[in-house]
């Protein structure tokens, strides 16, 4: 675990990505393209950039969960034999599997297959235009705009704020959550409206600040979409080669359940964690299945390694199935 000497030199023997970029994208040492307009639309004064040629270098193990990312796509690319299969649960815009695809071309170039899970709606309508602009046929793989969960309930859901990477259905669809909705709409005398808009439209009404100490607004309206669990997402795969998930804290509620599944089906996870407490559960949770710890650095901590010092934001861990091997 944290085994950090061996990666020293994890990029050593690749060329990063030198070439023209568009304007108003970046692109990283993997070609995966970034854009801007897509990313920052909150933002209105950004400084313009790309429409030039550029220069790239791979990331640094002070560059942190980015490094992580990093390794885990090369490790996974590496790793896989005759076809690849890849899924990201909390897909935004789709950077890991982009990023996980372009690795995959540089050191492996095999079969692939992306899963994308994005229950965001504006999320999910630039997740296929950020895919297209890095030459990925959205056609050609299987994209979900459902939310993640232990079950296929409709669950509420904070619709808004793309691209803020804020939204969880862990908060807003407990009993707590429900109980205080229904506190607020009697509250403010709206429950009739309220109900109306349930039955018509899904939606509440009722809007929530995602982000409370941004200078951005960043509002997502309490809805009911529809959710899936990891059963109906690992049910047509018979191995998955590499899973990631950023779930701002639902990995606590979608993982647990179909630890089995995924204890038969995947051969690596890297799960960016919310909360200590849902990261050494998650990580209690691997090791009774006899997965082997990779990474194990906890959230929103500093970090000294023997190849550099990092800070972690979302924690970093990585596991692997040893008993789930090509």
């Amino acid at each position: 675990m944290n085994d950090m000497d061996d990666l020293a030199n994890v990029f050593e023997g690749l060329t990063p990505f030198k070439g023209f970029v568009p304007k108003n994208n970046k692109a990283d040492a993997f070609g995966c393209l970034k854009n801007m307009d897509l990313y920052y639309s909150h933002i209105t004064d950004r400084e313009e950039i790309g429409g030039e040629e550029v220069e790239t270098e791979f990331p640094e193990i002070g560059d942190g969960e980015l490094w992580f990312e990093a390794v885990n796509w090369l490790q996974a690319a590496r790793e896989a034999k005759g076809s690849y299969v890849m899924m990201t649960l909390g897909a935004c815009f789709g950077a890991q599997a982009i990023g996980a695809y372009k690795a995959m071309q540089m050191v492996n170039p095999l079969p692939t297959k992306l899963v994308l899970v994005e229950p965001e709606p504006e999320n999910f309508v630039r997740l296929n235009q950020s895919l297209r602009e890095n030459g990925i046929d959205p056609e050609a793989h299987w994209l979900v705009n459902n939310a993640l969960t232990a079950t296929c309930d409709p669950v509420i859901f904070p619709v808004g704020a793309p691209g803020s990477g804020a939204q969880n259905c862990f908060s807003t669809n407990g009993v707590d959550m429900r109980k205080l909705v229904i506190d607020s709409v009697r509250e403010a005398g709206t429950a009739q409206q309220t109900l109306e808009n349930v039955l018509l439209n899904n939606k509440t009404g009722l809007q929530i600040n995602l982000v409370p100490d941004s200078e951005h607004a960043f509002h997502g309206e309490l809805q009911f979409v529809s959710a899936i669990s990891l059963r109906e997402i690992l049910g047509p795969f018979d191995y998955i080669d590499y899973l990631e998930a950023d779930m701002q804290q639902s990995e606590i509620v979608v993982f647990p359940p179909f630890i089995e599944q995924l204890t038969k089906k995947v051969h690596r996870i890297h799960i960016g964690t919310h909360g200590a407490e849902v990261h050494d559960g998650l990580l209690r949770l691997f090791e009774a299945y006899g997965w082997e710890i990779i990474f194990d650095f906890a959230p929103n901590s500093k970090f000294e390694t023997s190849i550099g010092n990092f800070e972690t934001n979302d924690g970093v861990l990585t596991v692997r199935n040893p008993a789930l091997a090509k």
